[in-house]
């Protein structure tokens, strides 16, 4: 075999492994572990906390129609996981999902990618290519991280959008595409414009519906139902006989600020699965965060004894009427656990005249973990009474 025919056979290999390799990364039926292809469970998204309640809701409203989405928001906070909602409450469900990543290519592959190209367009074209606009007709076509898209691809994306035609790299003949677009930046896109980095009417052309979706510190209320959700499936996966998680452990996830969002949380979860052993719950210390050494937490120290004073234990100071007023006693098995959770937090909440910073205290957690508790306890109490 001749060294040219070698160099032809390679690059048909690479292209192909390529082309593979990208359309797997957006594949609508893909079953790959991330934050962009999980937490949405039979086409319903996980969520408990209000600001994310209100997010949905404007999906919900905008994916009946063809409008172009942007969504921005910080690495890992599920961009991904919006754009797949609104594409499956849309009325182009029954078409494809396809998407690239504008910054995990250069200026070269990703016109190829987005255009397409014609056999022999350039060095290594050994066949016609079809681009994402194409492959997308009739569909929805994901534009990730658009504010990483270099600036000379960016007018001629502009056309696209504006003409809904389309120009193989290496043709002359236009392609009709009927395409909704859901673009998504984790930048201040307005501020990357003001600095040159994007083009204006670019921009004017995809913010047509904004949608932020907020960090996951700023909804903590969803902490609980992603990490059992992630926990079920990565458990499975892992083949760990894990079923939840200890109060502790929920309450450690809940008090943490999260810089990486969902995504962080996934590999935390993975972590605590792989630490767990043969235990069916996850502890505070199988519960591993960022800046902490595997193994170096341990397990929990045993309670301190009560202080005495001259012999006697300071329990006998109470009064014991007052005592057994405040008691609480659960049989194994017949209380769930976030009824428990309530009943003690309520308690402790009585015992302290209603001092929610004395309840935390005593209960060894955060102020702000007792309000948003209070919330959510607020919230299905009026929502059974409905």
């Amino acid at each position: 075999m001749s060294s040219a025919s070698s160099r032809n056979e390679f690059e048909r290999s690479f292209d192909e492994v390529s082309r593979k390799y990208l359309a797997k990364l957006y594949d609508e039926d893909s079953t790959a572990l991330d934050d962009t292809s999980a937490a949405v469970d039979n086409n319903a998204l996980i969520y408990r906390d209000e600001c994310t309640e209100r997010i949905c809701a404007l999906a919900e409203s905008v994916a009946t129609a063809p409008t172009t989405v942007l969504l921005s928001g910080e690495t890992g906070v599920g961009k991904e996981v919006f754009a797949r909602f609104i594409h499956r409450r849309s009325k182009r469900a029954d078409g494809s999902f396809v998407g690239v990543n504008c910054a995990a290519l250069s200026a070269s592959l990703l016109e190829s990618e987005l255009f397409g190209h014609e056999k022999g367009a350039f060095s290594g074209a050994v066949r016609q290519h079809a681009g994402v606009f194409e492959r997308a007709d009739g569909g929805t076509l994901l534009l990730d991280e658009i504010s990483e898209m270099p600036l000379e691809l960016q007018a001629k994306l502009l056309r696209v959008l504006q003409e809904r035609q389309v120009v193989r790299v290496g043709g002359t003949d236009p392609i009709d595409v009927d395409i909704r677009i859901i673009a998504t930046t984790n930048r201040d896109l307005q501020a990357y414009v003001d600095e040159g980095h994007f083009r204006q009417d670019l921009f004017f052309r995809i913010n047509v519906f904004p949608l932020e979706i907020p960090a996951l510190r700023d909804r903590p209320a969803d902490i609980e139902p992603l990490a059992g959700y992630y926990t079920r499936r990565l458990s499975a996966m892992l083949e760990r006989p894990v079923s939840g998680f200890t109060l502790e452990a929920i309450e450690k996830l809940e008090n943490y600020g999260f810089p990486g969002n969902i995504r962080e949380l996934v590999n935390i979860i993975e972590r605590a699965l792989i630490l767990t052993g043969d235990d069916e719950l996850i502890d505070a210390h199988h519960i591993v965060l960022q800046g902490e050494k595997v193994g170096a937490a341990g397990r929990r120290a045993p309670a301190q004894q009560p202080a005495q004073q001259d012999g006697l234990d300071e329990r006998t100071e109470v009064d014991e009427d007052e005592e057994e007023a405040h008691r609480v006693e659960f049989r194994a098995g017949e209380a769930r656990l976030t009824d428990v959770r309530r009943v003690m937090i309520e308690r402790t909440l009585d015992r302290f005249d209603g001092h929610q910073s004395r309840a935390a205290e005593s209960l060894g957690v955060s102020t702000r973990t007792i309000r948003n508790r209070l919330k959510q306890y607020e919230s299905r109490d009026e929502d059974s009474q409905e």
